[in-house]
């Protein structure tokens, strides 16, 4: 009897000290759980970025970013003024005329040049003379008719004008208009209009037509005969008109 009790007491006895080794276990493993989850610390990177992150980061790069208000490149204006005659500078106008045909003459509509009017573009030539009549009958006078001698004074003072860079009434020699146009072969000269710079016809009409001295002579109802010169080496214009 006393061998099995014996027995049943030693085995009471085990598991009593294997129950507190278990007990001990535990609590040494419930007293190490929170320190082994204070070593999940987050790192700098591994976080998500918050309300203050994102508005500093924002700011970070607003601090970088620059801008360049935009610049405007200068705007250029260009003067449309030409030096006219010794007695006014013709002006230009923004005054646009329709297209005239030119009047009708015993030539070629576009006669081969001559030694005596080498520069000189036919077509603008009679649209000035076309032109000219044009403004002469607004005015209520008569259209003037083309006279050679007139024709060949004003030539050959544009090509004077160009050749010796000049703009005058007045040669440098001191010869005046109307010697020049009595020299040429027309025995009652008038009056004379002279222009530089201006490229075509219209361009040259509006520049006299806006200068008083100039328009008076075109709008002369006593002249009846008109001559025009042009040398385009600079584009000299001459205008001799005859009684």
């Amino acid at each position: 009897m006393s061998g099995p009790s014996s027995r049943l007491q030693s085995l009471l006895v085990m598991a009593s000290v294997l129950v507190g080794v278990l007990a001990a276990a535990g609590s040494h493993l419930l007293w190490l759980r929170p320190s082994d989850a204070a070593t999940e610390s987050a790192q700098p990177g591994d976080r998500e970025p918050g309300a203050y992150d994102s508005a500093a980061r924002r700011t970070a790069e607003s601090r970088q970013a620059t801008t360049q208000a935009p610049t405007t490149e200068p705007t250029t204006t260009t003067d449309s003024s030409v030096p006219g005659t010794t007695q006014a500078d013709p002006t230009t106008t923004t005054t646009r005329r329709s297209p005239l045909t030119p009047p009708s003459t015993t030539s070629t509509p576009s006669p081969e040049p001559t030694t005596d009017r080498p520069s000189e573009p036919a077509d603008a030539v009679a649209e000035v003379v076309a032109l000219v009549n044009q403004e002469r009958a607004r005015a209520g006078c008569a259209a003037v008719h083309v006279d050679t001698s007139l024709a060949s004074a004003a030539q050959q003072h544009s090509d004077d004008m160009a050749r010796r860079d000049y703009l005058s009434h007045t040669s440098p020699e001191g010869e005046r208009f109307d010697e020049r146009i009595e020299d040429a072969g027309y025995s009652s000269p008038a009056a004379e209009n002279i222009a530089m710079g201006l490229s075509s016809a219209e361009a040259v009409m509006d520049a006299w037509m806006a200068s008083d001295g100039h328009r008076s002579n075109i709008l002369n109802c006593d002249i009846t005969a008109i001559g025009v010169g042009l040398n385009a080496s600079g584009w000299y214009w001459t205008q001799t008109f005859g009684y």
